[in-house]
């Protein structure tokens, strides 16, 4: 059976640990690797405002660990001719992904006498992220397949001034999903469920609902709710342009001598901080497929609006009011080898 999901979903709000990346069911189940580096620039085009300029890189692994297909025919049914309850399918996959990631945030005020966090510094963040997805099919008889999906990650990410801070306790960052997807025909499905996130402190519920459509041979549109519309041009049997606005989160831990606070150079203690936000993405990105393992990314477009805000006691650094910058992006993606489903994995675990 080979079903081909494409763009299902999701983009974390105030994730820590996350460039704009969605939840796709494109590339769904395949053990493979992924190298991704991404860096978003201000170039000071709006006089009056901050400068925030936020890059990352990180390398996603996905490794199998249960798989299976069985079809069971009940031949009563099958010679009382209830054809509809003569077969059942099982199938399901579960995958483990691990996901190492170097994150580089730098803040410009333009009111040079502001407080500066980082110590006036580009500032660098380490972080690992590990967890499971899943997707298994519920289906009785002739009925249209229904997917049950799901994901739980559980990631840390911290500098090594955040280490020094006295305040700085272990608390990983948790993101989690569940939801249900129903199989019209290979043209056309629909989604919805529930994801949450726990960051920084910050719990945060969002239920989702999307659909897929295939509008004509080559266009394909997605939308889901209240994160991501996208159109996706196949443009040859190795190209594919997609077109999108959606949301992102970024964030970075920090950590600041408590005596360059309150202006007491003898304190040493450190406090832990982080810059967290939200911002609106629209862009496009190149989808080249160089083999039946291999393809490239590339992504290139602007972030019009952004919200950044610091997190942590004493509030002392002065809320930016960050501009418009432009991004790209470069994404090598290898698969291992043919999945059950006879897709890929890929997007539904790039968190």
């Amino acid at each position: 059976m080979k079903l081909t999901l494409s763009s299902l979903f999701f983009v974390l709000l105030f994730a820590e640990q996350l460039p704009a990346q969605s939840f796709i069911f494109d590339q769904l189940f395949r053990p493979s690797i992924r190298f991704n580096t991404a860096y978003s620039h201000d170039m000071g085009l709006q006089p009056n405002k901050d400068q925030l300029h936020i890059g990352q890189v990180d390398i996603n692994c996905i490794i199998p660990i249960a798989s299976k297909l069985q079809l069971k025919v009940d031949w009563d049914k099958l010679l009382e001719l209830k054809l509809k309850k003569v077969a059942k399918l099982r199938l399901y996959q579960i995958f483990w992904n691990f996901r190492p990631k170097v994150v580089y945030t730098q803040l410009r005020y333009q009111d040079s006498s502001n407080l500066r966090p980082f110590l006036d510094q580009p500032h660098l963040s380490y972080g690992i992220s590990t967890g499971i997805t899943g997707v298994h099919l519920l289906q009785k008889g002739l009925q249209k397949p229904k997917f049950l999906f799901y994901q739980l990650n559980v990631g840390i990410l911290e500098s090594r001034a955040s280490l020094q801070a006295s305040t700085t306790v272990f608390r990983p960052d948790v993101t989690g999903l569940v939801g249900m997807a129903h199989v019209h025909n290979l043209g056309f499905y629909w989604y919805y469920g529930l994801y949450v996130s726990y960051s920084n402190g910050q719990f945060l519920p969002v239920p989702f609902f999307g659909m897929q459509a295939k509008l004509s041979k080559r266009i394909w549109v997605n939308v889901t709710l209240p994160v991501q519309v996208r159109f996706a041009f196949r443009l040859s049997r190795k190209v594919k342009l997609d077109l999108g606005v959606s949301l992102a989160g970024f964030g970075t831990p920090f950590g600041t001598p408590f005596g360059a606070i309150v202006g007491n150079t003898t304190t040493s203690n450190w406090q832990r901080y982080a810059l967290t936000g939200i911002r609106i993405k629209t862009g496009m990105v190149w989808n080249v497929k160089l083999s039946a393992q291999t393809t490239i990314y590339l992504e290139a477009g602007a972030y019009p609006y952004q919200i950044a805000s610091f997190r942590g006691s004493p509030a002392v650094f002065e809320k930016p009011n960050v501009g418009m910058p432009i991004y790209g992006g470069f994404s090598l993606y290898y698969a291992f080898r043919k999945s059950l489903l006879g897709s890929v994995i890929d997007g539904i675990i790039m968190f």
